[in-house]
Formats: C-alpha cells, sequence, structure tokens
C-alpha cells in the first residue's frame, strides 16, 4: 500500500508509538492506520521496537533507594485517599485500610505511627508503629498489658532480637529497656493509654 505520508513522518508516528508517548486518541489512530496495511509504517514500528527492546535489556535492573519507593507510594496513597475512606464499617465490623492512612510523626525522630483503632471505653489503643533504620527510642513502664507483633525487619525489645512473626507481651509494671532497630521495621502493638510512651 502506497503511504499519505513522508518517510519522516513515519519515522516520527513509529517512534513515538513504540515509546508509548501518543495520546490514547493518536494511538488509536495509528493503529488504524497499520490496520490498513501502511508497510512503511508497520516497518518502521518493528525497527523501533528492536532497537526498544535492545536498550531494555543492555541496563541492569536497580532497586528504588528507600526514599524515592515512599515518596511514590505515599504520592500514590494520597491520590486514593482522595477518593476513598481508610475506615469500612460493615455488619458490625471495622476495617482499617492501612495504605490509605497517612503514616503520623512522633516525638521520637524516625519513629511514625498510624493509630489503627482507639477503644476509649477501656482505654486501649492498637497502633501501626514504623522505625527507620538506626532508630531506638526510650525506656517506658508499663501500667497495663501491652503487646507487640513484629511485621517486618528486626526490633530489639529490653535486649530481645525480634524478626517478623515475632511476639511479646509485657506485664503490668515491666519497663521496656529501650527498643531499637537496625535495619528498620513495622510492628503492631496494642496498649492501655495508661502506659508511658516509647516514641
Amino acid at each position: 500500500m502506497k503511504p499519505l505520508h513522508s518517510i519522516d513522518e513515519a519515522r516520527d508516528g513509529a517512534a513515538l508509538y513504540v515509546v508509548g508517548a501518543l495520546s490514547g486518541e493518536e494511538a488509536r489512530e495509528f493503529e488504524a492506520h497499520l490496520k490498513q496495511g501502511c508497510e512503511v509504517c508497520a516497518a518502521e514500528v518493528k525497527a523501533f521496537s528492536r532497537v526498544t527492546d535492545e536498550l531494555a535489556g543492555a541496563v541492569s535492573p536497580q532497586a528504588p533507594s528507600a526514599e524515592l519507593r515512599e515518596r511514590v507510594l505515599n504520592k500514590i496513597a494520597s491520590e486514593v485517599r482522595a477518593g476513598h475512606s481508610a475506615t469500612i464499617d460493615k455488619n458490625g465490623m471495622r476495617f482499617m485500610l492501612s495504605n490509605l492512612m497517612p503514616w503520623e510523626e512522633t516525638a521520637t525522630k524516625g519513629i511514625e505511627t498510624k493509630v489503627l483503632f482507639r477503644d476509649a471505653a477501656h482505654g486501649m489503643v492498637t497502633v501501626l508503629v514504623r522505625m527507620a533504620p538506626g532508630t531506638s527510642s526510650r525506656h517506658h513502664r508499663h501500667a497495663a498489658v501491652e503487646e507487640s507483633y513484629v511485621l517486618e525487619g528486626d526490633v530489639t525489645i529490653s535486649g530481645v532480637e525480634m524478626k517478623a512473626g515475632d511476639y511479646c507481651r509485657a506485664e503490668p509494671g515491666s519497663v521496656h529497656t529501650g527498643i531499637s532497630t537496625r535495619g528498620g521495621c513495622q510492628f503492631i502493638t496494642i496498649a492501655s493509654e495508661r502506659n508511658e510512651s516509647f516514641y
């Protein structure tokens, strides 16, 4: 089929199409043009596709930095939060969608929290805690039972190193003589609001 455009126009259109730079409507129009049998554009698409395939394989995959990953995830979460609620109450159940909740800074640098539930009647609170690598917190005393469950990373509580899946129960009157992490961690703690805060 004889092209209705110049070779330069074919190359420009094919290049933009292959790298996904055309708008939705432009891409649909270009695909319709290809289906009509334009051999010049089809050949250019094939040539550019080979180049992009080779470029993709020429670069070693690189994991994003922790800071970049966090920025991207926070941006996604903030956009999702605009149209969705983090709390869903349904048939006597409450669901807290943690990924839609913002992290709250605490008085201790490197420690952030998300309050998942506050039981005002019993003075209890369930908190998701995130500690940045190298962070440590102060000693604190328990007026009532405190339970902690490690979700990811490493955390040392009162000299005992814990990993994902480990659990700690602190009885009334006990003291945590410090909480620290080498590589960073997340854990859930269920505690009385009468306990001293470690963050």
